[in-house]
């Protein structure tokens, strides 16, 4: 991530989030569980020295979860690959919250296909031979994913075979889409922990996928990419 001071593009991009009606998130890391509430940007008032927004109606009752004990609070804004932590001013009503503008932001890497690796088991259902599979995902992206399989597995995918109907299960989230195998590497012995006599990745390109969906998993890897980044900068 390329940190920089706050100043005239910072204050100019807030603008644009208020012009737009943009989502924020807020989260915490809380002993290995994240806890991530949505809020609506609504003004920035540069004189008063504050952002307002609003929390979604049905998040209420997580605002206090992504709150820190001194009052600061994680923020990210995927559409402007933007993150910053801010100390918060006022919480009034329930649900309008007004942040001090931040001294710094990042601005994070979003390649198109940027993979990572879920920091919580995420699983693939599929059908192959009119069997049902369901596997473990080890990496996923916004145009794919990939498994691993241990040599003595049985599932034998070609190159180029198409999958009319995966099943992704992303954090509680059922995403439903169409997708081909596109690739299978040998994986050499110790090459990984898990798999000490070698094995198989297996890799997917998504080839349909609902607005929703795909929205879901935009937000999703840009909040687990910040999330992953913030360990190891802590670490």
């Amino acid at each position: 991530m390329k940190e920089q001071k706050r100043g005239k593009d910072f204050d100019r991009m807030i603008v644009e989030a208020v012009q737009g009606n943009l989502s924020f998130f807020a989260w915490q890391s809380l002993g290995g569980v994240v806890e991530k509430c949505e809020l609506k940007v609504k003004a920035f008032r540069k004189d008063y020295n504050e952002i307002e927004l609003e929390v979604k109606s049905e998040q209420v009752e997580i605002l206090a979860k992504v709150i820190s004990g001194d009052r600061m609070m994680n923020i990210y804004v995927p559409e402007l690959s933007v993150s910053f932590s801010t100390e918060l001013k006022s919480v009034s009503g329930g649900k309008i919250v007004k942040l001090y503008p931040p001294k710094d932001y990042s601005f994070y890497e979003r390649r198109k296909h940027e993979r990572l690796q879920p920091t919580k088991t995420c699983y693939v259902n599929f059908e192959l031979n009119k069997l049902p599979i369901k596997k473990s995902i080890f990496d996923i992206s916004i145009g794919g994913f990939a498994i691993i399989l241990p040599k003595t597995d049985k599932v034998v995918v070609a190159r180029g075979r198409e999958f009319p109907l995966m099943t992704l299960d992303v954090f509680g989230r059922k995403l439903k889409v169409k997708a081909e195998c596109i690739n299978a590497v040998t994986i050499d012995r110790f090459k990984l922990d898990t798999l000490p006599y070698g094995g198989y990745k297996i890799a997917f390109r998504f080839m349909e996928m609902s607005k929703e969906d795909k929205e879901y998993l935009v937000e999703f890897i840009a909040h687990q990419s910040l999330l992953q980044a913030h360990v190891k900068k802590a670490n």
